[in-house]
């Protein structure tokens, strides 16, 4: 056997590898969820039931219910394809996006148990706990997949994408570079520059035989080496030369991309559309659509009137204090900037001796001497927030989003701060993704600011319904939420 037969041999077997291993890596996982839905439920279930009644109960029902719940909590990752080596490595299933999924798999079993009248046959409290139970687990079993596959790729056990880079000499040499040394890690490991093959530059702009020669060579090695994906790197309107090497490569069994540059990369998901009759590369999308921005205002009001209608007792019994303890106003107001840079008047429970609202604002500090005794307990527990409540109803601000900051405040911070404005394409809200996140208190440094504006654009570029939700969750539950309050 001949050194390149050998050469394809080898390939053959290995590549298919990646393939192969990318629909066990996803049967696994769904499996395990699966498997970890069903012991749960049954455990539950046995023990509540042992503890009620002083037997099991049906375990078999109990079991279904949790596979059932894997398996509908598997469907929307699937049939997004992210049950895959590459999706895991890309960030991960975040905590919002599991909790999102989880309550579209629990409505969907609730929707279909109801309408098979199986319900009764389960407890009400089983199914309440298994929620809060298979949540979490879901949240751990995600992070230790994600764990384990950067751990197979690490070490040889599971195969990196292997992918050949097409075009002039000096880009492809360019791109392998890019992919080899930057990015995080997680993006270097899972890809593996197998060949790259170099264009004739003297016809890049018109092919001609020596392209057709290159491109033949080009196919050939690809045969051999067979790699994943091909990669052609050249200019986006080099339509003649990326016309000849799709041409030439449709005949073989990879994906197909084209390099979009290192100025694109800095955008994350970069979609094609169209503009009338232009195709155009869209790098920015609005925030909220206008059926989305419906929706959360109806989910803002709704939200606000019923924590009104709860809270009012306690926000009078706030007001009496505060009167009693320093006298003077209850409320605090401050002018503000809203969405797309709207002024509005914030409303707080006053919580310190002084109310500054102009050029000049000093942050509350540990063991700030300006902090009242009352304000001290209201502004560690987020009890002074509550009168922002009708910021929201007025339309002001919502219940979540990025956290207003004193009009001073932004002036500076956006000349030191890349990105910082992009917090007002949204309206403020009362709690936030990074407040949720423990980055609450005195912003000394422009590092500690800058790690909320992360948080903040993180939440605008991947807001929904349901992630507001899940943060006004954890804005209750979570202890980071209440970490550096002053």
């Amino acid at each position: 056997m001949s050194g390149r037969e050998r050469l394809a041999s080898q390939a053959y077997v290995s590549v298919p590898q990646f393939r192969m291993r990318n629909v066990a890596v996803g049967t696994i996982a769904i499996a395990l969820g699966c498997a970890v839905c069903a012991v749960l439920s049954a455990a539950i279930g046995a023990v509540y039931h042992s503890l009620a009644y002083g037997d099991l109960g049906r375990l078999g029902l109990q079991a279904g219910f949790g596979t059932m719940a894997g398996l509908f909590y598997a469907v929307p990752f699937l049939a997004r394809g992210e049950y895959t080596i590459p999706a895991y490595l890309a960030s991960g299933r975040r905590p919002q996006r599991i909790f999102m999924s989880w309550n579209a798999a629990f409505l969907a079993i609730l929707t279909l148990l109801f309408l098979t009248q199986t319900t009764v046959d389960l407890s009400r409290v089983t199914v309440v706990i298994f929620y809060i139970a298979g949540l979490m687990a879901m949240i751990g079993l995600e992070s230790g997949t994600r764990t384990a596959v950067i751990y197979g790729l690490r070490e040889g056990i599971l195969p990196p994408r292997r992918v050949m880079l097409i075009g002039p000499p000096a880009a492809t040499s360019a791109l392998a570079d890019r992919l080899r040394t930057t990015g995080s890690e997680t993006e270097r490991i899972g890809v593996s520059v197998v060949a790259t093959a170099p264009l004739p530059l003297s016809e890049m702009g018109e092919p001609g035989d020596a392209m057709a020669a290159a491109l033949g060579q080009a196919v050939v090695k690809a045969r051999a080496l067979l790699p994943d994906e091909v990669v052609i790197a050249t200019r986006i309107d080099d339509d003649r030369v990326i016309d000849s090497v799709v041409s030439a490569f449709e005949q073989l069994p990879v994906a197909i991309h084209l390099d979009a540059g290192a100025i694109v990369s800095r955008f994350k998901d970069v979609t094609l559309r169209h503009v009338g009759s232009a195709a155009t590369l869209s790098i920015a999308e609005l925030p909220l659509t206008p059926f989305q921005t419906i929706g959360k205002r109806v989910f803002d009001f709704t939200g606000a009137a019923i924590c009104l209608a709860i809270a009012a007792p306690i926000m009078a019994m706030i007001a009496l204090a505060i009167r009693l303890d320093t006298g003077g106003p209850v409320l605090f107001k401050q002018s503000r900037s809203g969405f797309n840079r709207h002024r509005f008047t914030i409303y707080k429970f006053r919580t310190m001796t002084t109310a500054d609202d102009g050029p000049v604002i000093e942050q509350a500090k540990a063991n700030d001497a300006r902090i009242t005794r009352i304000g001290g307990f209201l502004r560690r527990t987020n009890l002074d927030e509550l009168p922002q409540l009708f910021n929201v109803l007025k339309g002001d601000m919502s219940l979540v989003g990025p956290r207003p900051h004193a009009v001073a405040h932004d002036e500076d911070y956006e000349r030191r701060i890349l990105g910082y404005p992009r917090r007002l394409n949204m309206k403020p809200g009362i709690t936030g993704w990074a407040q949720v996140n423990g980055l609450r208190g005195e912003t000394d440094t422009v590092d500690k600011m800058r790690r909320r504006v992360e948080y903040d654009i993180y939440y605008i570029e991947n807001w929904s319904l349901m992630f507001d939700f899940y943060i006004m969750l954890l804005t209750v539950a979570s202890p980071k939420t209440f970490r550096n309050a002053r």
